[in-house]
């Protein structure tokens, strides 16, 4: 946990230098081409309600131009074996508040020679595509998501299509901002069986088998957190400091994070 607050302090001292380099050159405004650079370190990577990794940091980019982005974002846990490392790409395009979007998330490890630019194989395969689409206002936004390649197979062997669908209610409360997020899968995502033990009555140790699911087995609300948000202001950029209760129903765990996100203006 001191080694997250270095850090956090670290990037918030070398910002501004590199914010202000960004604004000495407004060519490119000309032609409602945009950029944004942002960091988040966080306590715990949440994601969908499946606790991924332990305190990471996670650097973002992001283009855009008319209503088309190109976001690039990663995570890496600052502690080596303590979760996964994964790096995502979006593709995406917005008008009047639709948005439609391609998003390929590559996660190390999973090829056993931790190829980036490798797309075969069906286990092993470090890609997942997933298609998007959603529309947002200003008060609140859904969005819904579905795995169409890579590792997404159901236990059955069959493409599992994992698709996941999330509510997020924005309001104000208390001088801080506050996000109320609810997600649920409509069908049985992809899944995978593991052995485990157990021991009977009379002692004797036996195995069975169970299923582990990345979202569930069937409908479920695999996701519901609330978010409270305060941002300081600086000249260059803001830094949003948040707290986070992040719980899977159908799992029936919850984790509280904390995560501070520097973001350039």
């Amino acid at each position: 946990m001191r080694k997250f607050f270095v850090l956090a302090l670290a990037a918030i001292t070398l910002l501004p230098t590199s914010a202000s380099a960004q604004e000495s050159d407004n060519d490119w405004t000309e032609l409602d081409f945009t950029a944004t650079v942002s960091a988040n370190l966080v306590s715990r990577y949440m994601w969908r309600g499946i606790d991924n990794a332990g305190p990471s940091f996670q650097p973002e980019l992001e283009l855009g131009w008319k209503g088309l982005s190109l976001n690039i974002s990663g995570s890496t846990p600052l502690q080596k074996n303590d979760g996964i490392q994964d790096l995502d790409v979006t593709l995406g395009y917005s008008l009047y508040g639709f948005n439609i979007g391609v998003i390929d998330y590559w996660t190390a490890d999973v090829d056993p020679r931790n190829r980036y630019f490798y797309f075969g194989g069906e286990t092993e395969c470090p890609h997942q595509l997933e298609a998007n689409i959603g529309y947002s206002c200003e008060y609140g936004s859904l969005q819904a998501y579905t795995m169409f390649y890579g590792n997404d197979y159901k236990i059955d062997g069959k493409r599992a299509y994992s698709t996941y669908i999330e509510l997020n209610v924005p309001f104000r409360l208390g001088g801080l901002q506050w996000d109320a997020c609810v997600g649920v899968t409509p069908f049985e995502s992809a899944g995978t069986t593991y052995e485990e033990e157990y021991q009977t009555a009379s002692g004797k140790t036996k195995t069975h088998t169970r299923g582990d699911w990345m979202y569930g087995e069937s409908f479920t609300c695999n996701m519901a957190s609330l978010r409270a948000t305060k941002e300081l202001e600086f000249k260059h950029f803001n830094v949003p400091v948040f707290v986070e209760l992040h719980t899977n129903p159908y799992l029936q765990r919850a984790n509280i994070v904390l995560g501070v996100a520097i973001k350039s203006l």
